[in-house]
């Protein structure tokens, strides 16, 4: 059955998912492999960073490839926001933290000259709530918290963390523009097929049904989504994990300020509360005099905060966030707020398929191959929608047709 990240977290999710791959197959470019055979015509379904990855990889080792992404936008589960906040300032609704040991990640960050800067503040308190109390701490008592509640993966030194100058989608963008030519947007796939000739694709493109075929189809969507897809090329035992997939529930909340008020009473505007949630200040390192507190709350709130209209998500979390940072009703502006339960196209955060899964125990898959953060050592980060991106380009590589 699928884990929580909490679970994983706890338990070393590499040393528990990492049974079948070796850091050299995880590491190593694209670029090195040896082409087994003639170039492959290739569909890649989702324009996130496994999707991403593995076309840029195939396109560099001379396959022909096609991604659709149903989105507007590549990067999946990294999305930057811009609006509707004021002065360009802008806040993460899915991934931010990039740890010092992901080297993949760094990899293409490096490779792509893609801008990095420390993830949170060395200056002012950050605030805790636990055992009953109100504590100003340093930010290394914050990531203390998070060690505490969700593993060394996830805590530990604030230094070793990092976050993109600018937003995370920039990564994303950076892999778009080198296959503008080869993404199709706007083009959510509604059929998976196959037979011993070819896969076969069939999508929605101004509403209207096309089919492609393809020799090899690389399916990066999320299992939550891809069970409400008409499978009849997945069977078996593939089929029934997929069905029994569940994605955790993920909410953020952002509040812009008129001025970072909370910094002049010494606040960096970091906090972890009571009930497990993270309260950043994202806008700590951007210029200019307004500012965003944002929560971050993970499966037991979130569902929750779901559940509440948009008027009233903000409404509460303006309301809770006051008694945190007095003032802040006062210079409130604006707020908005992204749950990803309500997402069409992600229809949760992150999620962890199965170690069966994960194993790729593939005699049932054909000439269909997956990848994405469920399918990896790291689920829930880029680095783990990279390596099994890689995976996946490899497999279609060497695959003998």
């Amino acid at each position: 059955m699928p884990i929580s990240r909490r679970r994983f977290l706890r338990n070393g999710g590499l040393a528990v998912a990492a049974v079948s791959l070796t850091r050299p197959n995880l590491v190593a470019s694209a670029a090195t492999f040896i082409t087994k055979g003639p170039a492959k015509k290739v569909v890649i379904l989702g324009a996130g960073m496994a999707g991403l990855v593995a076309g840029y990889e195939l396109k560099q080792l001379g396959h022909d490839i096609t991604i659709l992404e149903a989105r507007i936008r590549p990067g999946g589960r990294v999305h930057t926001l811009h609006e509707p906040f004021s002065d360009g300032l802008y806040a993460e609704a899915g991934a931010a933290r990039i740890p010092e040991d992901h080297d993949l990640t760094h990899k293409y960050v490096k490779l792509f000259d893609v801008p990095l800067e420390p993830m949170y503040p060395s200056k002012l308190t950050s605030l805790r709530f636990d055992q009953g109390s109100r504590r100003e701490v340093g930010i290394e008592g914050f990531t203390e918290a998070l060690t505490q509640n969700y593993g060394t993966g996830l805590g530990g030194d604030p230094n070793r963390w990092q976050k993109i100058k600018g937003g995370t989608d920039i990564l994303p963008k950076a892999f778009a523009q080198r296959l503008a030519d080869k993404i199709h947007y706007n083009s959510p796939v509604v059929k998976i097929d196959q037979d011993e000739r070819a896969a076969r694709v069939t999508f929605l493109h101004g509403g209207i049904p096309e089919t492609i075929s393809a020799d090899r189809v690389l399916i990066t969507i999320p299992f939550s989504v891809l069970k409400t897809i008409d499978l009849p090329g997945v069977t078996g035992r593939k089929l029934d994990l997929i069905k029994r997939s569940r994605y955790d529930a993920v909410s953020r909340v952002y509040l812009q300020t008129k001025n970072r008020f909370f910094e002049k009473k010494g606040l960096s505007g970091f906090a972890f509360t009571s009930d497990d949630v993270e309260i950043w200040q994202p806008t700590w390192s951007q210029p200019g005099p307004r500012g965003i507190l944002m929560t971050y709350a993970r499966s037991g709130v979130a569902e929750k905060i779901t559940n509440l209209k948009e008027a009233e998500r903000i409404s509460s979390t303006l309301s809770e966030l006051n008694d945190i940072f007095p003032g802040l009703r006062e210079t409130f502006e604006v707020g908005y707020s992204k749950c990803w339960l309500d997402d069409e196209w992600s229809r949760g955060a992150w999620g962890f398929a199965s170690i069966e899964f994960y194993e790729n125990k593939t005699s049932d898959a054909g000439r269909l191959h997956y990848a994405g953060e469920h399918l990896s050592s790291w689920p829930s980060w880029i680095q783990g929608a990279l390596s099994s991106g890689l995976r996946a380009v490899r497999e279609i590589d060497e695959a003998t047709a």
